[in-house]
């Protein structure tokens, strides 16, 4: 008996002593949470803020006095009949203030010591909750998955759902819309009235938001049944008017719409309505109206939302339908006079600080255009001389021209999302400035471009020209990456371009030969320029017949590479050509003035016939083996002297 009574004072002394005051702050603190996660949630579907959610300062209190009463339970009165609810108690504070290690340390003591207990699902679901906070995904799965299997077997909904409702989050944060707007889905069904259409919602807009309208369009219409909120009530069927626009179904938006302008409980909302109907009529084509009712918005309802996204809106139609860059920049620009919501508001910013800077690159582009082709046109105009001292002037403006005309590009691929205007810019980079720093970053981007929009054969040429121009550019890495080739076969491209051109030589596509081989010449570290050099001369002298054009490939062969056997093949030849040349040139000299001489005598006569005809060359190239150690095709298999 005395045991009993004993027992029975000490839970009484437990329970008025600390358990009452541990209780009494824990749900203080857990009314705060759930009225601010409301609130939070319906911000969130409002679309003025987004983030993750925080608990209130004075929630944060309440917590630390519950975790500090109970404690002192668990302490002083261990085998009390409280000690099961200080447990989850404390667990459930430190889940709210996000402290990991504290809150898993008492779920898992609760679990130890009351292996029976009803809550054990309540224990996985926030052990689940808190270790996907730190990062711990695979533990974190499992327990919620546990946590879900008990609660269904207990029929436990409040678990379900706020599991599912961890779980969409998760999903989300990792990029799986489908997955989290299911969970979503789940958690919706399982609770009810205002919970239900926050939970629906927020399924819909996920829904929305990858393209499945028509289950976007279930969810908000199950929302719509369940909100006893008016805030709820109406984003639910605005938003099935939002979504009935996207789906192309105009006349069903503008009835839903037409309904909430009639229904005075959404008064305040008012402005917000007309810009859905404004924008239903500019998406269903008549833009003009559209845009008088944008107008009218931002100027009447300038301290409503709906005036920032009209702004907004109006700024995006300028930008990239009409084309008017000064108009958008203006609206943008008034977006931040208006209420700040979430997201267009930092766009609009963004957008207006870009449009002010793309201004600025357009006459630095129009002035270095002006300056180059200017001092180009008077370089033309000028003598030799002054030719020559233009000539840096010349080389830094057209530097300067090209890299401002890259630097506009930029800002309408990457800033202004106009792709069009910035691939014309990135052309004439490459056609216009073939000798620019800032060529092989244009041909990456056009590459990139064609290539991962599906335009594979267009996206090749510019890779390809990239890496075969710009072998050791940073740019012909990444395009390496892009299309799969490893820096070996990189490395060994020139040998591949060498072969290329062999091979059309001898099926007699002499142009395609020297195409390539001339886009070797670029390389200026390749080991096989020599070699393409002397294919480059061996061509004109044997093919083409042009001994000039080959004597000017032989020449740099020798001066650059004076080392190499290629260079050693032609030296003699060069010597032959040099001192032919030289004796052709003495005979026209002696034929013109024996001509000249006879005009003085006023006689006619024949020339001499021991006038000397023209040199010609009596060294013949080395052998019939071309660059390398191919052999010649068939064609090419007889020496060919250098001067018939």
């Amino acid at each position: 008996m005395w045991n009993y009574v004993s027992e029975g004072y000490r839970n009484f002394s437990a329970y008025f002593n600390t358990y009452y005051n541990a209780s009494s702050a824990y749900n203080t603190a857990l009314k705060d949470v759930r009225t601010s996660q409301k609130e939070f949630y319906i911000s969130k579907i409002a679309g003025t803020s987004q983030g993750a959610y925080t608990i209130s300062v004075v929630a944060r209190q309440n917590f630390d006095l519950a975790i500090q009463e109970a404690s002192k339970v668990l302490q002083f009165f261990p085998n009390s009949a409280f000690t099961e609810d200080c447990l989850y108690l404390v667990g459930i504070s430190y889940y709210y203030e996000g402290n990991t290690m504290g809150g898993t340390r008492e779920f898992t003591e609760a679990e130890d010591a009351f292996p029976r207990s009803r809550r054990i699902d309540e224990a996985e679901m926030y052990m689940g909750g808190l270790q996907l906070e730190a990062q711990q995904a695979h533990e974190g799965e499992n327990h919620l998955f546990k946590a879900r299997s008990l609660a269904e077997k207990y029929k436990d909904r409040k678990v379900l759902s706020l599991s599912a409702n961890i779980l969409s989050e998760y999903f989300l944060e990792r990029g799986d819309t489908a997955m989290a707007a299911s969970y979503l889905d789940s958690a919706a069904v399982t609770t009810k009235g205002d919970d239900a259409a926050i939970y629906y919602t927020l399924e819909g807009n996920l829904l929305s938001n990858i393209g499945d309208y028509s289950s976007a369009t279930v969810a908000y219409q199950e929302a719509s049944k369940h909100a006893k909120d008016v805030r709820l009530r109406f984003y639910a069927k605005y938003n099935l008017a939002r979504t009935f626009r996207l789906e192309h179904k105009y006349r069903l938006a503008l009835s839903n719409l037409k309904q909430l302008r009639g229904d005075d409980n959404f008064y305040t909302y008012f402005p917000l309505v007309e810009y859905q109907r404004a924008a239903v009529l500019c998406d269903s084509g008549d833009v003009s109206t559209g845009v008088a009712e944008f107008q009218k918005i931002d100027t009447v309802s300038a301290t409503n939302e709906a005036a920032t996204r009209s702004a907004y809106k109006l700024g995006n139609i300028y930008l990239y339908q009409v084309g008017d860059y000064q108009t958008a920049l203006k609206y943008y620009q008034k977006c931040t006079s208006h209420p700040a919501v979430y997201n267009i508001s930092t766009r609009a910013r963004d957008m207006g600080t870009n449009l002010t800077q793309y201004f600025i690159a357009w006459y630095k582009m129009k002035l270095a255009d002006s300056l180059y082709y200017s001092t180009l046109s008077m370089a033309d105009s000028s003598s030799d001389s002054a030719r020559a001292k233009m000539a840096a002037d010349l080389d830094t403006l057209y530097q300067h021209a090209a890299e401002a005309r890259h630097q506009l590009a930029g800002f309408f691929m990457f800033r202004l999302q106009i792709p069009d205007s910035a691939l014309r810019s990135y052309r004439i980079v490459v056609d216009d400035f073939p000798k620019s720093t800032v060529r092989p970053s244009a041909l990456y981007t056009l590459g990139e471009y064609y290539y991962s929009g599906g335009d594979s054969s267009t996206g090749e040429k510019y890779l390809n020209s990239l890496i075969t121009e710009y072998p050791q550019s940073i740019y012909s890495t990444s395009a390496c990456s892009l299309l799969g080739i490893t820096r070996a076969a990189v490395a060994d491209t020139s040998q591949m371009i060498y072969d290329r051109a062999i091979h059309c030589v001898g099926d007699d596509s002499l142009d395609s030969a020297i195409v390539y081989l001339r886009s070797l010449l670029n390389r200026t570290k390749s080991p096989i320029l020599p070699q393409a050099m002397y294919a480059l001369g061996w061509i004109y002298e044997n093919k083409l017949r042009l001994l000039d054009s080959a004597y000017v490939y032989y020449d740099e062969l020798v001066k650059d590479y004076p080392g190499t056997d290629f260079s050693s093949n032609v030296t003699v030849a060069l010597t032959g050509y040099e001192e032919a040349k030289r004796d052709s040139i003495q005979a026209a000299i002696r034929a013109r003035d024996s001509v000249k001489a006879l005009e003085n005598k006023s006689a006619v006569s024949k020339p001499d016939s021991s006038s000397p005809p023209p040199a010609v060359l009596k060294k013949t190239m080395p052998d019939t083996v071309l660059p390398g150690g191919h052999a010649a095709p068939d064609s090419l298999s007889e020496p060919k002297k250098l001067i018939r």
